[in-house]
């Protein structure tokens, strides 16, 4: 199960594009979850909580020692934090659209509760390339 909290200020969200996320990452979930790898395996909830670069680089700073803005952080207790001015800027940069961007962060979020890791360079192109496969299955429209 995926629940979403909308906290930003920067950006309201409308209740079709909250329930086109939630369901997605609902399917990805349950996908993860299956597979039995992780600490995926053992949550029933996963939150999703939406928030802007001051909190996200309050809590950035908070938790994992840099006090910088970042698209996602994950908590292996199953909460996802994700950057919505982040989306904005990386959408604008790749030339897509934030909604994309915030699909793919909270993808790339329960891959990391899943056990993937983006620290090596071979371990990040894995985790991508499953990223991507995801988002190609589950969230194609969104391109």
């Amino acid at each position: 199960m995926v629940e979403i909290y909308p906290k930003c200020l920067s950006r309201s969200f409308s209740g079709k594009v909250l329930n086109r996320l939630e369901t997605g990452w609902a399917e990805v979930f349950k996908i993860l979850h299956q597979i039995g790898e992780g600490v995926i395996s053992e949550i029933e909830l996963i939150e999703i909580t939406f928030l802007d670069d001051d909190e996200m680089a309050r809590l950035h700073g908070e938790f994992l020692g840099d006090a910088t803005t970042t698209d996602v952080i994950t908590f292996d207790h199953g909460e996802l934090l994700i950057g919505v001015e982040t989306a904005e800027r990386q959408s604008l940069e790749f030339e897509t659209n934030i909604y994309r961007e915030i699909a793919l962060y909270g993808i790339h979020g329960m891959l990391h509760l899943a056990g993937f890791d983006d620290i090596s360079s071979k371990d990040a192109e894995l985790m991508e390339n499953r990223q991507n496969d995801l988002f190609r299955q589950l969230f194609a429209d969104l391109v």
